[in-house]
């Protein structure tokens, strides 16, 4: 069973999202951006823009280009397999070491859905599953990391964003074939749990992830900035070191550490379709609302 996405606008019943309608243009967002309160129900993630007992408030974004703001059904005929899909869930968590390391993992090439682009471990919801608990089978299942409430700071995992992600990312690359929320969570680690513990722990399924990285704040933050529409990609940040320490496959499908270039990282989606090797747009948004929670906090 797939769970999906229901709509609750105050003074209305809630319905189930369609597959082709903007979130954030139901809820008459007009920036792109809004504040919105969910809650995981009966299999269903109820998204609202009121408050009810035990919900979530928390901030979703889209891309400037979403798709779904420029469907035309006279350019774009989507089959019923795929108009009929509603919004399904994807949960994904920002995994920071004790000495502020995040870990993104990259999709293999192979994959429909962004294939080579950095994201965090992540993925579905199965049936009466919690959010946080599909976060962390997805992260054991993608990593290899078995994490557990006690191996974060006071015990628990904090939500820090959503995104309303639609694949392809743009109508122009080819009419969307996937419709997301994406929930974001940050755990971040205790003391003992270093970067260096933690790559040694490390042992991903080659299967949904090809390459593993713990990236400094430094780089994090480079990454951030690229999501800014004035970002000049020209621009050289030589404060950043050129490459940075990956777990990857070798040719005899054994994990190995290696040297990976630092630039890719902040490309910025250009629309083609081989656009592989950049840190996808949702987790530019996230990793920007972490950044700001954590810069706000005495």
């Amino acid at each position: 069973m797939r769970v999906l996405v229901k709509l609750h606008k105050k003074d209305f019943n809630p319905k189930l999202a369609e597959f082709s309608e903007c979130i954030l243009s139901y809820f008459e967002s007009t920036d792109g951006t809004a504040n919105l309160y969910i809650e995981l129900k009966d299999n269903y993630l109820i998204v609202s823009n009121f408050s009810l007992t035990e919900h979530d408030k928390v901030v979703i974004k889209h891309s400037t280009c979403c798709p779904m703001l420029h469907l035309n059904p006279d350019i774009v005929s989507l089959p019923k397999e795929i108009s009929t899909r509603g919004v399904d869930v994807g949960v994904a968590i920002l995994v920071e070491s004790s000495d502020g390391k995040i870990l993104l993992s990259r999709r293999p090439l192979h994959l429909r859905i962004f294939p080579g682009v950095w994201v965090p471990p992540g993925g579905h919801i199965e049936e009466n599953e919690t959010l946080l608990e599909a976060g962390l089978r997805e992260l054991k299942e993608e990593t290899g990391l078995d994490l557990k409430p006690s191996d974060c700071v006071q015990q628990k995992m904090n939500l820090v964003a959503l995104w309303e992600s639609v694949f392809p990312a743009r109508v122009s690359v080819g009419p969307p074939v996937r419709h997301h929320i994406v929930v974001y969570f940050h755990a971040k680690l205790v003391e003992e749990l270093t970067t260096d513990v933690m790559e040694t722990r490390i042992n991903f399924d080659p299967v949904e992830v090809d390459a593993c990285a713990w990236l400094s704040k430094d780089i994090i933050s480079a990454i951030v900035q690229s999501l800014d529409v004035d970002y000049n990609e020209s621009e050289i940040n030589d404060h950043l070191p050129k490459s940075f320490r990956a777990s990857v496959m070798d040719d005899n499908n054994k994990q190995k550490f290696s040297d990976l270039p630092t630039q890719p990282l902040l490309n910025v989606f250009t629309g083609d379709a081989d656009d592989r090797e950049r840190v996808s747009t949702g987790t530019k948004f996230a990793l920007q609302k972490l950044l700001q929670l954590q810069s706000s906090l005495p």
